[in-house]
């Protein structure tokens, strides 16, 4: 089985050449032999030079229109793989990544799953023991919560096969929460088929370095659950404006919270 790595960019030219490398590792078996995959990175119109270095790294780049249901499902359109990974590109897959998919994926009955996730932050920002006391808290949760309800957002690297991807007709034109709607629709065919990994991705805490941990953590759940209470996309979109769905860099030397 072929395995596409579907990674959704837009000005990320600090953290693509990373995420490739670490994608191309994660193929690799003890012996040396990789599993067979390609790399997709779809792309919305950057400007900062990621596509001038994923043109270098990637097997395949494709640039259309900004938003991440669409350069979601243009990746997928575009892979040959019969498993569809989509990773975002601040998103460090571990060593073995791959190879557990495909093992996990040999049950017949398994459709697809997501990772473990762990904060990476930044070896510069500092925290008070307060916050790496309410961090751990927060990612335990969190992963326990993914855990029981096999709802992964869009950064715990959710994998699927292509198949089962097609049949419910990719990720739905959602402005926000299109991760969580995918995953849901997913549950139909049973919380076992859809599998959590222990092993642990790595993502970005850029968001919390620009607006801080509170902030951010609020906002998180006041937009989930204003979905899940059923608040359209157009009323989210002017609720939260001032959200940017593709994140940028903080640059903070000390988190507040």
């Amino acid at each position: 089985m072929i395995v596409s790595i579907i990674i959704i960019t837009l000005n990320e030219a600090e953290n693509i050449e990373l995420t490739i490398k670490k994608a191309r590792l994660a193929a690799y078996f003890p012996s040396g032999k990789a599993a067979p995959i390609e790399i997709i990175v779809s792309d919305g119109r950057s400007t900062d030079g990621t596509l001038e270095i994923a043109q270098k790294l990637a097997d395949k780049v494709i640039i259309g229109p900004r938003g991440r249901y669409q350069q979601l499902n243009a990746g997928a359109m575009h892979a040959k793989g019969d498993i569809l990974l989509f990773l975002h590109a601040d998103t460090i897959l571990p060593e073995g990544a791959i190879i557990r998919v495909l093992y996990r994926l040999r049950d017949s009955n398994v459709i697809g799953g997501g990772f473990k996730k762990d904060w990476n932050w930044n070896p510069i920002v500092k925290r008070s023991s307060f916050l790496k006391f309410a961090n751990f808290w927060w990612q335990g949760i969190g992963n326990w919560l993914v855990r029981l309800l096999r709802t992964f957002p869009g950064d715990n690297a959710i994998f699927i096969r292509k198949s089962v991807f097609e049949k419910i007709k990719g990720f739905r034109s959602l402005w926000i929460c299109e991760d969580f709607d995918f995953s849901r629709r997913l549950r139909k065919y049973g919380k076992k088929r859809f599998i959590y990994i222990h092993s642990t991705v790595l993502t970005s805490t850029r968001r919390y370095e620009k607006n801080g941990f509170l902030y951010i953590n609020v906002i998180w759940f006041w937009i989930y659950w204003l979905w899940r209470l059923g608040m359209s996309q157009e009323r989210l979109k002017v609720k939260f404006k001032k959200y940017l769905i593709f994140p940028e860099r903080g640059n903070r030397k000390f988190l507040r919270f």
